[in-house]
């Protein structure tokens, strides 16, 4: 009895997951296009990687889009350590300490988007969600 994990349906072409087509290979797969994968997307290519994003939404970012009532609740300025659970409670701190709510905040200042503090620390941008999206776009296309 084979395993139940194996497949009965016919191989009938081998896939490479880091190339979407012959002609067009990528170093990374990414998925995800929310708010995470967008980011991990734009911090590869500046890095001089070749991306693609792969999600189940028929757009980038969907989440983000609907965030904050289209007003994109972006961070919280009080989030630290303490919020997260994790059975290494060292990566977070870590994590937290490479790219911090002020670094975001700069990145924002950066391309001229506004944005206000609304409850304990919750940031959301003054313009449309779109907004946000359109600033991870370019970070992720700059350097492609």
């Amino acid at each position: 009895m084979g395993s139940p994990f194996s497949s009965t349906l016919p191989r009938t072409r081998a896939y490479h997951p880091l190339q979407c087509a012959p002609w067009k290979p990528y170093d990374i797969a990414v998925i995800g296009a929310g708010a995470a994968g967008m980011m991990c997307a734009a911090v590869a290519a500046q890095n001089g990687r070749r991306v693609v994003l792969i999600d189940h939404a028929e757009r980038l970012a969907e989440k983000i889009r609907i965030s904050g009532g289209d007003r994109c609740n972006f961070t919280n300025i009080n989030a630290g350590p303490a919020n997260f659970i994790s059975a290494n409670p060292h990566f977070c701190r870590s994590a937290l300490a490479r790219y911090t709510p002020q670094d975001f905040l700069a990145l924002l200042k950066q391309h001229r988007l506004d944005w206000n503090e609304k409850h304990k620390g919750q940031l959301f941008c003054d313009d449309p969600s779109e907004s946000i999206i359109q600033l991870r776009k370019a970070n992720a296309t700059r350097v492609a």
